[in-house]
């Protein structure tokens, strides 16, 4: 019995539209937004910087935590995005008329074939290793071995 009501509450419900529309009641324009420029993710290796070419004019940026990735802009089509602590993080970009072009995460990873991580004691220790392994300091290692390191390399670079 439920099924053979189906068909009249369809043709009700269509009836009271029509009429609807015979009233003259106006439908609502749907906005489509404008198209986006499909980038991304973005990966990009700890500690280096990767270009990213938009076809939009750049007026702004966001990145969402700029402790995880640095972004710049270098011209008005180019963005230079730097890995700065592992994680993921967004990426906004802004055309001249304020729309947002880019809406993509930028995730910074350990991408190099060179680096080795030691863990020793529960502590780790990260080396650069090209084609001999020297101490590369990393987020995360040792922090006696990550201090150390660093103040050995600012004295140096002092030196310069």
């Amino acid at each position: 019995m439920k099924w053979m009501l189906a068909p009249v509450v369809l043709v009700a419900a269509m009836s009271v539209q029509a009429h609807a529309d015979l009233a003259g009641r106006a439908d609502i324009p749907v906005q489509k937004p404008e198209p986006k420029q499909t980038v991304g993710p973005v990966v990009v290796s700890f500690q280096t910087a990767k270009s990213i070419q938009i076809s939009d004019k750049i007026a702004g940026v966001s990145i969402g935590n700029a402790h995880i990735a640095n972004v710049a802009v270098h011209d008005k089509h180019t963005l230079l995005i730097t890995g700065r602590s592992y994680g993921s993080t967004s990426l906004h970009v802004m055309d001249e008329k304020g729309n947002i072009v880019v809406d993509t995460t930028v995730h910074v990873v350990n991408g190099s074939e060179t680096r080795m991580t030691l863990n020793r004691g529960g502590q780790q220790y990260t080396m650069s290793c090209t084609p001999n392994c020297s101490p590369a300091p990393s987020i995360g290692d040792s922090e006696d071995y990550f201090n150390i390191t660093t103040e050995q390399a600012g004295v140096l670079a002092r030196d310069e």
